[in-house]
């Protein structure tokens, strides 16, 4: 099924009513994920300016604090095993690896050839002046004429 097109405003009005709603609710981690959603898409300055829009002096407050709290983590699912419906596990006998070379492969020797060091390369300024135009200064004469 394609994706359905939603208009920038559509999803702004859908924004602000989740807002709204957790506020309401006093629903902290739903302000602070929205909030961040709204921060990711408008910036900062948008998300204060919703703050004044939106909520009274006490759900701002409460607004503020619920973005300087540490986000929760999620709980991990427990097990549904008991003690007693763990399986058992049978101990098997230690296995004992013996790796051997292969004796018909000759022993490998590198020879590492002594190479000077290779020259640094040049400053990235004479690097790029062959393809840069040159540079005096602003050139005031040519804005004159």
């Amino acid at each position: 099924m394609p994706a359905v097109f939603v208009s920038p405003r559509v999803r702004e009005r859908q924004l602000r009513e989740a807002l709204q709603e957790a506020l309401q609710q006093q629903d902290s981690q739903a302000l602070r994920q929205l909030s961040d959603r709204l921060v990711h898409r408008h910036g900062p300055v948008q998300l204060q300016r919703w703050m004044l829009a939106l909520a009274s002096e006490p759900q701002q407050l409460f607004w503020r604090q619920a973005l300087a709290q540490p986000p929760k983590p999620e709980p991990l699912p427990q097990p549904s095993i008991t003690p007693d419906e763990l399986p058992v596990v049978e101990e098997l006998p230690p296995v004992e690896q013996t790796i051997t070379a292969e004796e018909s492969a000759p022993p490998v020797e590198e020879t590492l050839e002594e190479q000077p060091p290779a020259p640094a390369p040049a400053p990235i300024k004479t690097a790029l002046q062959g393809w840069l135009p040159q540079w005096d200064g602003p050139q005031t004469d040519r804005l004159a004429s």
